[in-house]
């Protein structure tokens, strides 16, 4: 849940500063962002975790910077962090770019100053049409996770595989259909989650 929780918190800020990269007017910010995200979403998330876990110490200690003392959660949570900021940059550009531009136009033409139209106009209604999409990237977050046994971390796939292995695979398919369904109960929880803050947001329009 540690593992969870960071990645998402993380992958969240920085794809906040990717989406507001990809928008800015500037070219160097959008050709460093474009070039951030094709080579990140270009990368399997297992591939991304053994570039982390073996390759960013390397890179580091070029320019003496040492992260050895790093634990595999701290490497986990950084291979997790830059998978989804990128998925979850695109999500809000998308949303941000769903709202209709005259919007602004309309809250300048009242005296609403550029900086209270954003917050108090666009984001609200970028925040909900994002909802969507950022809810199916947070389930596959979570099933992303079990991929961090490629780390030596142990999760709950690992455990379950422990098991299978300590009972001579006998109960395997048993151990397994479990393992299954407290993925499927923890999908269910954030789609629970997800449903109250859209109902949440329909009560403020």
């Amino acid at each position: 849940m540690l593992l969870l929780s960071w990645s998402l918190i993380l992958a969240t800020v920085l794809g906040m500063l990717l989406t507001r990269m990809k928008l800015a007017k500037g070219r160097f910010w959008q050709g460093l962002a474009n070039l951030y995200l094709n080579l990140v979403r270009g990368t399997p998330p297992l591939l991304m975790l053994l570039l982390s876990y073996y390759g960013l110490p390397v890179l580091l200690k070029l320019i003496s910077i040492n992260i050895e003392h790093w634990t595999r959660l701290m490497f986990g949570v950084f291979g997790l962090t830059i998978g989804w900021s990128a998925y979850l940059a695109e999500a809000f550009r998308s949303a941000y770019l769903s709202v209709d531009p005259g919007q602004l136009e309309a809250a300048r033409s009242v005296g609403m100053n550029n900086r209270d139209a954003l917050f108090r106009i666009i984001l609200p209604q970028a925040a909900v049409n994002a909802l969507p999409n950022v809810e199916n990237l947070v389930i596959g977050l979570v099933k992303a996770t079990s991929l961090v046994y490629v780390l030596g971390l142990f999760d709950m796939y690992n455990e379950a595989a422990n098991l299978s292995n300590q009972t001579a695979g006998i109960h395997q398919l048993q151990i397994f259909v479990l393992l299954a369904l407290t993925y499927w109960l923890i999908v269910l929880i954030i789609e629970a989650i997800f449903r109250q803050i859209r109902k949440h947001f329909a009560l403020m329009a």
